[in-house]
């Protein structure tokens, strides 16, 4: 089974109260040699606590209805297999996104992912209940590798023009493109949800050896 998650990335920077859309965040994101993590420098309104609801995943904390994220998400997938990578396309500040286009001017001395998180909500239509939709569980940050066929066809992009988040208003954000697979002999579950309520969870990566046996073991 494929995961799809495209979100309304213009909600999640401008929220609009009278839609009730998907939007995702890009909560965490460090490796590939960066100096440290990328900031939590997006501070945006999140529709998903205005009816009091409170998300599961620990590594978001929502203020006042606000949020300090690394990016907001326009697209998450997975195709579902253990080896399959994840894609995410996110919207960064500047300052992020040039981080990453520094690094990437240079052949990247690793293409290793040290940290992880993202977090998309959705809203249950039967229910009028916001719920937590897709989310790292365990653990709640992910470590991996940028996805790559080769030291030239790294899957990892950076828009060269900026996109304003809404046509009134003078803010520009970059989009950024990304792969990412397990790190070896690792595995992370992640919490998916079809509606309020109806969680599953489903598990990434493999581990060989002595501890095969646990990897392998159907999750409910």
């Amino acid at each position: 089974m494929a995961y799809d998650y495209p979100c309304d990335w213009k909600s999640g920077f401008v929220m609009n109260p009278t839609k009730k859309q998907r939007v995702g965040y890009l909560v965490s994101f460090n490796g590939i040699g960066l100096a440290s993590a990328l900031a939590q420098d997006v501070e945006v309104f999140t529709p998903y606590n205005v009816d009091g609801a409170a998300t599961n995943y620990d590594k978001l904390t929502i203020t006042e209805d606000r949020v300090k994220v690394v990016g907001v998400l326009e697209h998450f997938s997975w195709a579902g297999g253990v080896g399959d990578p994840l894609c995410i396309s996110a919207y960064m500040s500047a300052e992020n996104a040039l981080l990453i286009k520094g690094l990437l001017k240079m052949t990247l001395k690793t293409t290793s992912i040290s940290q992880l998180g993202w977090w998309i909500a959705n809203f249950d239509e039967e229910t009028k209940a916001w719920f937590d939709e897709a989310h790292p569980l365990a653990p709640t940050e992910i470590t991996g590798q940028l996805n790559a066929a080769g030291k030239s066809d790294v899957r990892l992009a950076v828009a060269d023009e900026p996109t304003k988040v809404a046509p009134n208003i003078d803010v520009n954000v970059y989009n950024v493109y990304f792969e990412v697979v397990p790190a070896a002999n690792q595995t992370c579950d992640f919490h998916f949800a079809t509606a309020s309520g109806k969680n599953f969870v489903k598990r990434w990566g493999l581990k060989v050896g002595t501890q095969a046996a646990a990897a392998l073991a159907p999750t409910s």
